[in-house]
């Protein structure tokens, strides 16, 4: 295998943009010759992986709403001619580009297919994401999910022939996520959230549970996600009467391993994740975590996390476990930076390239 044309739909600061660059970046140690086309816009704070001569452009506007729709229409224009043994799509918008146009083979990594199950967009969005799989499905394209629990998901929600359902589990960049040197001590307790903040999130439980633990201990909690203005949890907070909460917004990439090392503990109450990227950075920090079962949670997280229970009795019992025992404590941070080191890149990208090799016999 010589060439392969890899098309990433997201910018490099969301999961699906990273695991693009990661995989793209790993593939081409050992692979051979390695293209990712992904969205560029002057100014954005991903436009300096530009510099690498591999990362090619997709111009684009986005006309808001639309945007979903219009931009197959964008890669489709800078893909152009391009020639490649295999054509790799990162979502499912860029596979629907390829399959319009690219004779050559196809796989496309749907990562979970959690909006065919988990409601969370629009109707029309939902029903132009359906689409899409159905387009897929009739065309046999090899699909790549990111856990077992996703690749059982994609065969039961999207009909799918199990076949073509290939679970690649994700890695964690080790040289980005690793525990400093040395962890100053809180004055307060610390708790920490990072990731997505839409309603399956689930971080209303936590600010409730929160809410308890604030009259009990001296806790802060902070928590990293874009745009918390644009949300009900501020609203929820202050409802509350939450006193030590932070909502920091938005946290560049370099700056997220510092956060996770500043937490005493990691809490993460999601209702579904096809995988979960935050758990497992947070074990690579040497932040013991505390962990929801949704989706491939328990699956991907669950050797190195403890378990929560979807409600605030719980929630409030494992962490006050864990902020009065230093020793429990411990214990599960060492257990999590072990659990962690079996998601690599390297392997991701040897399982990859396997599902390459099978598509162009």
């Amino acid at each position: 295998m010589k060439n392969i044309t890899m098309v990433s739909c997201q910018h490099f600061q969301s999961g699906i943009g990273h695991y693009g660059y990661e995989l793209a970046k790993h593939i081409s140690k050992k692979n051979g010759q390695v293209e990712l086309y992904k969205p560029f816009k002057p100014n954005h704070p991903d436009q300096h992986y530009h510099q690498h001569k591999w990362i090619k452009p997709i111009h684009y506007r986005s006309f808001r709403q639309m945007h979903p729709y219009l931009l197959p229409l964008f890669i489709r224009n800078a893909i152009g001619k391009t020639s490649s043994d295999v054509y790799h799509a990162h979502w499912f918008m860029s596979g629907l580009a390829l399959t319009y146009f690219v004779q050559k083979p196809v796989v496309v990594t749907m990562h979970d297919v959690s909006l065919l199950h988990v409601l969370e967009k629009g109707s029309r969005y939902q029903q132009y994401y359906h689409w899409a799989i159905e387009r897929f499905r009739k065309r046999r394209i090899p699909l790549i999910v990111v856990s077992e629990t996703a690749r059982q998901d994609t065969i039961q929600y999207a009909n799918y022939p199990q076949e073509l359902v290939h679970a690649i589990p994700n890695g964690i960049n080790f040289e980005r996520f690793f525990p400093t040197q040395k962890k100053k001590a809180n004055e307060k307790f610390t708790i920490v959230y990072a990731g997505g903040l839409g309603k399956r999130k689930n971080v209303g439980l936590l600010l409730k549970a929160f809410q308890q633990l604030e009259k009990k201990y001296s806790v802060q909690l902070r928590i990293a996600g874009a745009f918390p203005e644009r949300t009900e949890y501020p609203n929820i907070a202050k409802e509350l009467g939450l006193k030590n909460v932070e909502f920091t917004g938005y946290l560049p990439d370099e700056e997220m391993n510092a956060f996770y090392n500043q937490g005493d503990l990691m809490i993460y109450p999601s209702e579904y994740e096809g995988f979960g990227f935050a758990p497992l950075e947070a074990m690579a920090a040497g932040t013991p975590v505390l962990c929801a079962k949704g989706g491939a949670l328990s699956e991907i997280s669950g050797g190195g996390a403890m378990l929560l229970d979807y409600n605030v009795e719980d929630l409030v019992n494992k962490t006050s476990l864990l902020i009065t025992n230093t020793d429990k404590r411990m214990e599960l941070a060492e257990r999590g930076k072990h659990w962690v080191k079996k998601y690599s890149w390297e392997r991701c990208a040897m399982e990859t390239t396997e599902v390459y090799q099978h598509v162009i016999r």
